[in-house]
Order: structure tokens, then sequence, then C-alpha cells
């Protein structure tokens, strides 16, 4: 019965230090070769966010998503750096959180430049005053045309 009890034990450790470890060493899937799940422009994009967020969410939210548009502004204060594409004289834009592991191709960058950016979609939002932002995340260039 001890030998039964001990054996189960060790299991039961091995078993969560193995998961411990797992979870230690897990990464974020690289972006950079992975295709899109969504093919969209920056006015398409902002579009189905401020007509019907509800169902943008369930579109967009989670999936990969290649976005083309303008580079209307590159806030490079925080990290991870942020490229927004958008319209000059528009106060809506996608905001695209950059991966910092391909910092050197984004360093070029330069406003007015045409991209196709993909990123994870983790949703919009709208505001009176300052119209809608759509969030990217881990985001990388996938072409500068």
């Amino acid at each position: 019965m001890k030998k039964i009890f001990l054996f189960t034990l060790i299991v039961i450790i091995a078993a969560g230090g193995f998961y411990t470890y797992k979870e230690y060493n897990r990464t974020n899937k690289d972006l950079k070769n992975a295709k899109a799940d969504v093919n969209t422009d920056v006015t398409s994009l902002i579009a189905a966010f401020e007509k019907d967020s509800a169902s943008a969410n369930k579109q967009f939210i989670d999936k990969l998503v290649a976005v083309t548009g303008n580079v209307k502004a590159i806030d490079t204060n925080g990290n991870p750096v942020v490229i927004a594409l958008g319209e000059s004289g528009q106060m809506s834009s996608v905001q695209c959180s950059m991966d910092s592991t391909y910092a050197d191709e984004y360093k070029v960058i330069k406003e007015g430049d045409r991209l196709t950016i993909k990123g994870i979609c983790t949703g919009g939002r709208t505001e009176e005053m300052f119209g809608t932002d759509v969030i990217l995340n881990r985001a990388v260039i996938e072409n500068k045309k």
C-alpha cells in the first residue's frame, strides 16, 4: 500500500514539475511567417468596428489580421513601439503594437509610408471625441508598398 502511494506521489510531482517547466519556457508564436486569418485595409477595419462592434469583435478578435494603410504616426516613447495606420486628418486609426523581435525592420519606417502590418487583434474602442482605434498586438511588417 505504501509503495502505491509513494509511486502515485512521485508521478504527481513529476507531472507538476513538467507542466511548470513547459509554462515557464512557453513563448509566443512568431507571426512573421504566419498566414493572416483576415486581410483588409484600414478604412474597412475601422468601419467594421464603428458600424457594429459586437459583430466586429466576433469577426476579428484573437485573429491574425493583416491591414494595409498609410503610416499616420509612430510612437517610439514606449516599449513596444506603436505604429498608427490611418488617414491624416482622421481621428480613427489602427494602433499596431510592434513585436520588438523585429525592431530593425520598423526603424526605417516614416510617416506617410504605405504598409501592410499584421498582428493579433484585441478589439477596438470608440470615443466620440477621439474616433475609433482598433488594436493589433505583437504586430510585424508584412510588406512595404
